[in-house]
């Protein structure tokens, strides 16, 4: 199947923002496309810790695509993200995933199509796993864009590469030497801690409470030829070894970073994820 990667050139769509609420009657925001034409596919993007699906460059240009290839997309902000209303400083995973519900739903309505694909960066795949279980049924097609499943073992990394960075500058912490500088005691102790911002927000201890020993690898299955798994090579946020599985469709794109933003990276694996979609 031809894939048309090319920006959108008199194209008939609907785009604008669609609003819709969540458990605690907060709207939220995202922009849906939708040719005028026939649809073939809806695709559900979900953004990663403290992001914003609305704006972020790889979905927007992966939506442009789409369009041209007759699929009707969805890039939704969860609460306190982007255009969303709401405090990040209660986000948690539960809470998102109830979220994603939600838009599922809604994004149904909006094409009249029974099943949706989704492509999931970062924390919004363990954001989908989450939920998979209760919306297996309504699920096509997965991408997972540098998913950040296993957070038992990526919020210890972080808290070592944060608390490294305050003592010990120099060091150089990676996914390999992390666990000779961490200490489980300190780690819990700053998991309750009240008061932890993020870049932007506060957020409170229940964030890090409740996800401190999950790892949702094992809640895809690996055999799984509906899941594309796409990671760079160069992630250090997320590095390729944190996984805990291994997917049979894979994309690993070189010299790759967590965003697999810049246009070197876009142009190594949008291509191909359209195709699959389309598959």
């Amino acid at each position: 199947m031809g894939v048309r990667y090319r920006s959108i050139k008199n194209k008939k769509m609907d785009t604008r923002i669609i609003e819709f609420s969540n458990a605690e009657n907060q709207k939220l925001r995202g922009i849906i496309t939708i040719p005028n034409d026939e649809i073939k596919i809806g695709v559900l993007c979900l953004h990663g810790f403290e992001r914003c699906a609305t704006t972020e460059k790889k979905f927007k240009s992966t939506a442009d695509v789409l369009l041209n290839n007759h699929a009707a997309t969805l890039r939704f902000d969860f609460s306190g993200c982007g255009l969303s209303d709401g405090d990040f400083k209660f986000t948690t995973i539960e809470k998102q995933g109830i979220e994603l519900i939600n838009a599922i739903e809604v994004f149904q309505r909006e094409i009249k199509i029974t099943k949706v694909s989704i492509i999931a960066h970062s924390l919004g795949a363990c954001v989908l796993a989450n939920q998979l279980q209760k919306i297996n049924n309504k699920i096509d097609k997965i991408v997972l864009l540098s998913p950040a499943l296993n957070q038992k073992e990526l919020l210890r990394y972080w808290f070592v590469a944060g608390q490294m960075k305050k003592t010990n500058p120099s060091a150089e912490i990676n996914w390999h030497n992390y666990k000779e500088h961490f200490i489980e005691e300190d780690f819990l102790s700053d998991c309750a801690k009240n008061g932890k911002t993020t870049k932007a927000n506060y957020i409170n201890p229940e964030y890090f409470l409740s996800g401190k020993d999950l790892d949702y690898s094992n809640t895809f299955l690996d055999s799984d030829y509906r899941i594309l798994h796409v990671h760079g090579n160069k992630d250090l946020a997320v590095p390729f070894d944190s996984l805990n599985i291994k997917f049979i469709n894979q994309i690993i794109v070189d010299g790759g970073d967590h965003d697999l933003e810049k246009p070197n990276q876009l142009d190594q694996w949008l291509p191909k994820v359209v195709s699959f979609l389309l598959s």
